[in-house]
């Protein structure tokens, strides 16, 4: 209500107060200035201002009470006003003459620095803004002193004095600062407080005139406009990195970065389009990862004994320390709630009506909750640097050591587990450090002031914290473990899903999809039966918390109730609404502690798994030391003796002596596992030596290893190497460069030409394209040491004579050099191109020249081979078709598609019918009682403490309310309990099989076209970061969200029924919520979307660096590569950073929200006090600190999903985005696009079938349905058991020819038959895992699975049947050198264990089929891959034909099993039981007597008299056995005099170019003749 005073009453007023404020002293001309402006630094008095000008200039109208006559009260409350007043002008004083101190300072500090802000128009608007500033302070001091009205005339002088040195610090600062002046902002917000203060206060108003408040008021808007004007940003900055505040964060004022507005250009750009990683504003200096990555590592090398935390903390011990100011606000304010409550029930209680009281009741209000959000966001602030530092630091901790480590076949998955797993797992670890130390202050505090409310019972809830913290201590003594098991073993399904995705093209060549897919499947399944342990443990302790959190009140206030009542007296509000709230605080800290020990223990196993990662792993050092070599010497190698483990027995080189020097090339000769790339690994200093020395001239040595590294790059980045210091070093060179290594003619029939993307794995190029390559790349570079492993082993004869004798050739590129060559080769064809040749088996047996080994040495023939091929000697001038070009970063995304912004409904279906409905309705149900019981208690509160009867009757309801009371929480505890057990035990194992189930299907059945286009890091991030989003944060972020929004609905009824007048506060709530939700959310989603694509961009950084290491260490590209690496964190710094800055904007602005509604909720106490009670301002206020939570909780836990929903986002669109292979394609005529199968095709008992014909009748075929033809014209028949040889020029289409076959390209013409069916009308899993069996050329194996599976991937077949095959192929004895140290292994969850086995090898026509029980545990054959001595890529290509035998045998010896009349008589009664004989993945219809074999580059690394044990053991187990058998081979003479001749069938030799049949050549018995097609 405003009283309107009349004339009469006024002028009576001001009669009165002249005569009482004539006997004070005489300050009135200072009390009527009131132009002064004292600055002091606090950060939250611009948040002060506002609210007070609001909230208090409402309360001068709505509550002043003006009187008609002045009291004795009165007269107490004018001195104390006037003491007030001068208080107020002291403060300004002083801030003014700290000011002008500080002034010479500041512009002493901008003269240093240079210029870095062009002139603009907002330099000139300031300098007219201050100017006119000083000029109305100067104007005002002069009238105040020429009036005398001031005692002390220097003092005001201040002011004027300080606004000239306003307008200076302000020039200057623009133009030499990148961020606007902190000083003057303090200044004139400190100042602005000042004045708005003395504007609002009830008892001032009695002090001044009308026209000494105009003067204030127009003071006040004159200081706002400047504080408006000196926070505008400011542009064109010339040189960011020399102003050292490059960031959109650094160049924003400290008001600016109070409040977070900073982030306004980033929520405006994605509120309106769709934001790109590039166009994010880059982090701050002090975040990026380069200082962190150097940061660490320093701190690590001086304190190599430390554990790992400790060294984190020594590393960031400066941002550590920082955060402990503002948490320790955040403790002061949150424990000014309940002390503001007890005096708002005191106040309205009081029978007394004191303005000032209530005013300052409204002030400590403001105080209370800004501050508490200014606190809250400065601290959360600063816990989110410290997140991005750890980040950032354990990355680069990471990755440097994947450049020093010892390379390790089998790491790459394990490297990037611990990146994307164990580091996203100490994210926040700095949070739960101080969490640790803050809540256990709270609890103190809490204490003591519970002690003040309950007296001696304050000791009840720490009793109850004792007894749960013994749950706690089961925790602590169970996590670690069962935390490192989970996180092993989701290391362990990242590490093979990693694998799986690198051989992606070998698994469906071997048919061994669904093999694989379940091997995935299984050990996701293992992972979360591993995960169950870690749940229940959290489940436990859950119900623990809560526990102590619901029945600690409880119990202490109801023991209060009951002493009061024997004491005669009652609960009264005034002790329990107070009582309550600390207890909440008490209880939520003791929480929160317990809460935070299993999280710290979790987090120190994946400190314990990153330190032993860096420990376990020796480093690499190559350090040249040109002045201890002889003259011209590049490497130097003296006794060399190697072991790769120290319990090898025999070791891998032994007394080793040999000499490179420049100009001269030495040729390596020897057998499969002599040693010849450990040898080359010993030059390059990537193996442990026993004994001996290596030493080296030169830090870069040029290397081309047997499996060439080449990154996911265009052709002429890899040749040039993107990564070297030496840049481009000029286009002659590289043009010379391509035309010695053939590639001038690939290139100049690609739509791209050298800018083609190479693809994962190189998998756009053919095995030849891809040596030649890495040869390019070794030439290239100009380095002075050359190590070429086996590098001619994929061409064909013409390209390898010509790329030889172009490189090592007397005017070869390599002499041109004058380079050491060190050439490791398994053909003696080329041999007299080199100076030294070298023939290894452990040691050095034979050396000297060519010709003087060849002329004495009886060894030589062992491995002589002069290899022939078919083709024309005539140089082929067509090269390769290469169909794919530039790769997209993700397959599956596009930063066009809106839905990353706006949303998508449809995701929350997708997520709940992949987790289960009903499991949803059960946790919502569970979620919305238990927000009723945790929340009614409140209300029930009220109507106890309001109770009025008499004594008789108010025992009986002080049991009533305490039984009722208690009995609330226990219905709470019962259902928060039930939502945490659907949740963890329903929702989420539920959710997270069902879509890695969906996501595995879909990638394994996707094209192969696919591939070549995508990200290894986006594939893999999405079994990675997108699947623990799913575990770990999806299903607690929809529990959350649920349980928020039922405890919201619940609290706002309850405020509206205790305090109706706030029902009109609710449509302006929902509409500022609704409109801060709707511009977060469109930010934050994309943000989310782009951080989780960052992270697989770093993850692809991290498995380049693995995979490549050897070759980017012998080039010497470290610094390079970390250089590339640290730019990559980087650019994932940006969204992740932005994302945690953008929802500390969101709490803020909650918090101000939550601010306003709890100073309105005070405002009207005060106002209508009188006309409301106690115990509804006790509600209210305890239902706004809870709703405070709530609320923020509520859009937190709400964004939050939005945001986790964004790894649902990315599933979802591999699942509908990703193309899949056709099942099978329409018959002509016919509409099903999946035909029924050919149920027990193929098989000689079908009508119509001939098993193993093969018929190509006019076959043209791409890798895209409309891309360029890799295949054309094709007409070719192959008569079943026939032996059919390919050849051609590399890239010549041969291996093409196989794809074909395998359904593995598009077959866009023509027809290709098998056994008379068309291939294209038949499943795909019959034609790759029952019509072919292929040996490819590059192995696939599983490491971290036993050989036993990588055999027989059934686990069912007896250990003799997989011995006698190692044994024929020579590779028993090289494994059984690990029989002392056998691994058990346990296999696969996910074999069928009851599916039939075939035992018995011989071929008697009376074996039935029986089934047998499981293998017996042999130590060799059920060891992890891994374990074993290492193989050589000879070894693993022998490995993978030990494979194709074992299978074939299988099948061979299943078909056999059976008389063909049973057989027949079960196919007449059963048609499916051809299907159904065998459901075992990979040997599905095991009656298939002959499938084709198909042989792709088999020899291809190994010697000659490996490679003649090898075409004789084919011979005997497929060609003599009537297998249809296509072979593609560059060593045609040598497969010739293996199995082509003296067979009586007549075989086929095939010559390719091109992608057509140029030649072919019918070999019999006889000479055959050539036949042009």
């Amino acid at each position: 209500m405003t009283f309107i005073l009349s004339n009469d009453a006024r002028t009576y007023e001001r009669k009165q107060q002249q005569a009482i404020l004539g006997s004070l002293p005489n300050m009135e001309g200072e009390q009527r200035t009131d132009t002064g402006k004292i600055r002091n630094t606090t950060h939250s008095s611009f948040v002060f201002f506002f609210f007070t000008i609001f909230c208090h200039v409402i309360l001068v109208r709505y509550s002043a009470m003006r009187t008609s006559s002045i009291t004795d009260h009165d007269m107490a409350i004018l001195a104390d006003a006037k003491e007030l007043e001068t208080w107020l002008w002291s403060v300004r004083y002083a801030t003014s003459a700290l000011f002008i101190a500080l002034l010479p300072v500041r512009l002493y500090q901008l003269q240093q620095r240079p210029v870095s802000v062009k002139t603009s128009w907002r330099l000139y608007l300031k300098l007219v803004i201050t100017t006119l500033f000083f000029i109305q302070q100067l104007v005002t001091g002069y009238v105040l002193i020429s009036q005398a009205a001031v005692t002390s005339p220097v003092l005001v002088a201040l002011l004027p004095a300080a606004s000239l040195g306003l307008v200076i610090l302000s020039l200057s600062e623009h133009r030499r600062s990148a961020r606007p002046s902190s000083l003057i902002l303090l200044y004139l917000l400190i100042s602005c407080l000042s004045d708005s203060v003395q504007l609002t206060i009830p008892s001032l108003r009695y002090l001044d005139n009308h026209d000494g408040r105009l003067v204030i008021g127009w003071q006040l808007v004159a200081k706002t406009v400047v504080v408006y004007v000196e926070c505008l940003g400011k542009e064109s900055v010339v040189d960011e990195e020399e102003s050292g505040h490059g960031s959109l964060e650094e160049r924003s004022s400290f008001l600016s970065r109070a409040f977070v507005s900073w982030i306004s250009p980033v929520l405006k750009e994605g509120y309106k389009m769709v934001l790109v990683n590039e166009r994010l504003p880059r982090v701050d200096h002090k975040l990026a990862s380069g200082s962190l990555r150097a940061s660490i590592l320093r701190t690590l090398s001086e304190h190599s004994s430390s554990p790992l935390a400790l060294v984190l903390f020594r590393c960031l011990r400066a941002p550590f320390l920082i955060v402990i100011v503002p948490r320790l606000f955040v403790i002061g304010f949150r424990y000014g709630q309940p002390v503001l409550i007890r005096y708002a029930i005191e106040y309205v209680q009081s029978p007394e009506i004191n303005e000032d009281q209530g005013y300052t009741l409204l002030f400590v209000a403001a105080i209370v909750y800004i501050g508490l959000a200014l606190s809250t966001r400065a601290y959360q602030q600063g816990l989110n640097r410290l997140q991005v530092m750890v980040r950032g630091a354990l990355l680069g901790l990471v990755h440097e050591h994947s450049l020093l480590a010892r390379h390790e076949p089998y790491s790459k998955g394990k490297t990037v587990a611990i990146a994307s797993t164990d580091v996203s797992a100490l994210e926040g670890a700095p949070r739960m450090l101080h969490e640790s130390w803050a809540l256990s202050v709270e609890v103190v505090i809490g204490s003591v002031l519970l002690a003040k409310q309950v007296g001696w019972l304050w000791p009840v809830p720490h009793v109850i914290i004792i007894v749960c913290s013994r749950v706690s201590r089961y925790v602590a003594r169970n996590l670690k473990s069962s935390q490192a098991t989970w996180n092993t073993a989701t290391q362990g399904r990242i590490s093979a899903t990693s694998t799986m995705l690198s051989s992606i093209k070998t698994i469906k060549m071997l048919g061994l999809q669904s093999i694989v897919e379940k091997h995935i499947l299984g050990l996701r399944e293992e992972e979360l039966d591993k995960a169950k342990r870690v749940r229940w443990i959290m489940a436990i302790y859950n119900a623990s918390a809560n526990a102590l959190g619901m029945f600690a009140p409880v119990i202490t206030i109801v023991l209060f109730a009951i002493i009061a009542m024997v004491n005669g007296t009652t609960l009264d509000t005034k002790t329990a609404f107070p009582t309550i709230a600390v207890l909440a605080l008490v209880t939520h800290s003791a929480n929160m502690v317990m809460t935070i020990i299993p999280q710290a223990i979790a987090a120190y196993a994946s400190f314990d798994r990153i330190e032993d990662y860096i420990k376990s792993t020796k480093t690499v050092s190559r350090s040249p030391r040109p002045g201890q070599l002889a003259e011209g010497t590049e490497v130097s190698i003296r006794g060399l003796t190697v072991k790769w483990t120290p319990e090898q027995s025999n070791p891998t080189l032994e007394d080793v002596n040999l000499e490179l020097t420049r100009g001269k090339v030495v040729a390596c000769l020897g057998p499969v596992g002599s040693g010849k790339t450990s040898l080359a690994r010993a030059i390059l200093g990537e193996v442990p030596l026993v004994k001996g020395t290596v030493g080296y001239a030169t830090d870069r040595i040029a290397y081309c290893s047997q499996v060439p590294w080449l990154p996911n790059r265009t052709i002429k980045q890899v040749i040039c190497g993107s990564m070297a210091r030496y840049g481009d070093i000029g286009n002659d060179w590289y043009l010379a460069v391509l035309r010695a290594c053939c590639l001038d003619q690939d290139l100049a029939v690609l739509p791209d030409g050298d800018e083609t993307v190479v693809g994962v794995d190189a998998m756009n190029l053919s095995g030849g394209q891809r040596q030649r390559v890495a040869l390019a790349r070794a030439v290239y570079n100009r380095c002075k040491m050359v190590v070429l492993d086996d590098p001619f082993s994929a061409l064909d004869r013409n390209t390898r004579d010509q790329v030889a004798q172009n490189l090592l050739g007397p005017k070869g590129l390599f002499r041109q050099l004058n380079a050491a060559v060190f050439w490791i080769t398994s053909s003696t064809k080329n041999l007299d191109l080199s100076d030294h040749v070298v023939i290894l088996e452990r040691r050095i047996i034979e050396q000297g020249t060519w010709e003087e080994l060849r002329d004495k040495s009886q060894q030589i023939t062992d491995y002589y081979r002069e290899d022939a091929s078919n083709t024309s000697d005539k140089e082929h001038s067509k090269p390769s078709v290469v169909t794919k070009s530039k790769a997209r970063s993700s397959p599956t995304t596009s930063s066009d598609d809106l839905r990353r912004s706006q949303g998508d409904l449809s995701l929350y279906w997708y997520y709940f019918s992949n987790a289960g409905p009903l499991k949803i309705l059960l946790m919502v149900a569970c979620t919305a009682s238990y927000s009723f019981f945790i929340t009614f208690p409140q209300y029930w509160v009220k109507w106890w403490t309001q109770n009025d009867e008499f004594d008789s009757a108010r025992k009986r309801s002080t049991v009533f309310y305490a039984l009722g009371y208690a009995l609330l929480y226990l219905m709470a505890w019962i259902s928060t309990n039930g939502t945490m057990l659907s949740t963890v035990f329903r929702i989420a194992p539920t959710s997270g099989l069902a879509l890695h189930r969906s996501l595995v299907h879909t990638i394994m059945h996707a094209p192969l076209f696919y591939f070549s286009m995508a990200d290894m890091g986006v594939l893999l991030n999405y079994f990675s970061q997108d699947i623990q989003l799913v575990d770990k944060t999806l299903a607690s972020a929809v529990m959350s969200f649920s349980i928020q929004v039922c405890k919201m609905v619940v609290q706002t009824s309850l405020l509206l029924a205790v305090q109706p007048i706030m029902a009109g506060t609710l449509p302006v709530c929902a509409a500022v919520v609704y409109a801060i939700q709707k511009v977060y959310l469109r930010t934050s989603r994309q943000l989310r979307l782009l951080e989780l694509e960052s992270r697989a961009a770093v993850n692809s950084s991290l498995l380049e660096t693995v995979q490549g290491i050897e070759t980017i260490r012998a080039f010497g590209w470290r610094t390079e590569v970390a250089i590339e690496n640290i730019h990559v964190v980087d650019i994932s710094q940006r969204p992740f950073y932005l994302l945690l800055c953008l929802q500390r904007w969101l709490n803020v602005v909650l918090d101000l929200l939550v601010a306003g509604v709890a100073v309105g909720t005070i405002f009207l106490a005060v106002s209508l006090k009188g006309t409301v009670t106690g115990g509804q301002v006790g509600v209210a206020l305890s239902v706004i600190i809870a709703a405070n939570a709530t609320l923020l909780s509520l859009v937190q836990s709400w964004t939050n999903l939005e945001v986790s929903l964004g790894a649902i986002s990315r599933l979802k669109s591999v699942e509908e985005d990703t193309p899949q292979e056709p099942v099978s394609v329409p018959w002509p005529g016919h509409i099903s696009p999946n035909p029924r199968p050919l149920t027990g095709w193929p098989s000689p008992f079908l009508s119509g079938s001939t098993p193993g014909l093969v018929q190509f009748e006019r076959v043209s075929a791409s890798y895209t349905s409309n891309g360029p033809l890799v295949l054309q014209d094709i007409n070719l028949d192959i008569a079943a058991g026939q032996v059919v040889v390919i050849c051609g020029r590399t890239g010549s289409g041969k291996s093409s020819l196989l794809l074909a076959m395998l359904r593995l390209i598009n077959i866009r013409n023509g027809t290709l038959r098998i056994d008379n069916k068309d291939i294209r009308q038949t499943p795909l899993h019959d034609v790759r895992e029952t019509a072919f069996i292929t040996v490819t050329q590059d192995s696939f194996h599983l490491p971290d699975a036993s050989l036993r599976f990588n055999l027989d991937p059934t686990c069912l077949l007896p250990n003799d049947a997989l011995i006698s095959v190692l044994q024929i192929l020579g590779l028993w004895f090289h494994l059984s050198s690990a029989s002392s140290n056998s691994h058990p292994y346990s296999e696969h969850p996910g074999i069928d264990e009851t599916s039939p086995l075939l035992i018995n090898n011989n071929t008697n026509s009376n074996t039935t089929i029986t089934p047998c029980p499981s293998p017996s545990h042999d130590p060799i054959l059920d060891t992890p891959l891994s374990l074993l001595p290492t193989l050589s890529t000879g070894h693993l290509q022998l490995l993978s034909l030990c494979r194709a035998i074992i299978k074939a045998r299988h099948m061979r010896n299943i078909a056999q099993a059976a008389p063909d009349e049973e057989y027949r008589h079960d196919m007449a009664r059963d048609p499916n039981y051809c299907s159904s004989a065998s459901s075992s993945p990979g040997f599905r219809n095991p009656r298939i007597v002959k499938p084709i074999i198909l042989l792709d580059e088999i020899t291809a690394s190994l010697d000659e008299k490996t490679e003649q044990m090898v075409l004789r053991v084919v011979r005997e187990e497929f060609v003599e056995n009537k297998y249809t058998v296509l072979m593609v081979t560059h060593r045609v003479e040598a497969v010739r005099g293996a199995f082509l001749r003296g067979r009586g069938v007549e075989s086929l030799m095939v010559s390719m170019e091109g992608g057509k049949i140029v030649r072919l050549e019918k070999v019999g018995d006889g000479d055959g003749d050539g036949v042009r097609s």
